[in-house]
């Protein structure tokens, strides 16, 4: 429902820029918008134990303006805020893991599937499969100039942020090292023969690794990284991702 309501009302938005309430105007709205509705696809399915939710991690990271956002269409669907306000603080996110440990492991799934790019690599796969590259300058600026960047195709399980295509793009999982060193997960849509193009340059025992590492939402992913550097960095707002 509130992605469904975030998407109008971009759109809306951006056809409509007077229609704004916030007031740095409906470019500000339209990206405070896209943070709430970022960790909801998927948000609607059980929980497994120890897994935070992310409507109530969406609602306890908001300013004023956000949580008023959401409190206004959830009244629209007659459901109130109490039990958002009430719901324990989730745990903080962390950086990926890239090894597995004793207590967690999984059978190395697919290890072929990983590769490594540098840092103008992941930027010319990105630039080259998408139409509104603009947007997503602000984060290819921010990533570490000597960053190596994993790259795997995503898997069937895991949840599809848009469907695929036209031709041949295809959302991937991408470990990607921000210019802080901060390491952070992303779901770039790359075009698949680009990445296929690409040399295999990883040692068989490091993909084996990576292929070992269990799924984990507690995740630290580009959105959030991209919100907490806005706010310990007051002067680097003229971002859009």
């Amino acid at each position: 429902m509130l992605l469904s309501a975030g998407m109008l009302q971009i759109r809306a938005l951006a056809s409509r820029p007077e229609r704004s309430r916030h007031p740095d105007g409906h470019l500000a709205e339209i990206r405070l918008i896209a943070d709430i509705c970022h960790n909801l696809p998927g948000a609607d399915r059980p929980r497994p134990i120890g897994e935070y939710d992310p409507l109530v991690w969406a609602w306890q990271t908001s300013d004023d303006f956000k949580r008023s956002w959401i409190r206004r269409h959830l009244a629209e669907a007659g459901i109130g805020v109490e039990f958002l306000e009430r719901a324990p603080l989730p745990p903080p996110a962390a950086s990926p893991e890239t090894r597995p440990t004793w207590k967690r492991w999984q059978l190395p799934r697919d290890p072929a599937a990983f590769l490594a790019v540098d840092s103008n690599t992941f930027a010319d796969l990105v630039r080259q499969a998408r139409e509104d590259v603009a947007a997503f300058e602000w984060f290819l600026d921010h990533l570490h100039p000597d960053g190596q960047h994993i790259l795997r195709p995503r898997r069937p399980a895991e949840t599809l942020l848009r469907a695929d295509g036209p031709g041949d793009l295809r959302q991937y999982r991408a470990l990607v090292t921000m210019n802080d060193g901060t390491l952070v997960v992303d779901h770039p849509r790359l075009r698949a023969a680009d990445v296929a193009a690409l040399p295999g340059n990883l040692p068989l025992l490091r993909r084996l690794q990576l292929a070992a590492v269990p799924p984990d939402r507690r995740e630290l992913d580009a959105g959030r990284w991209a919100s907490r550097h806005r706010e310990e960095n007051p002067k680097c707002r003229d971002q859009t991702y």
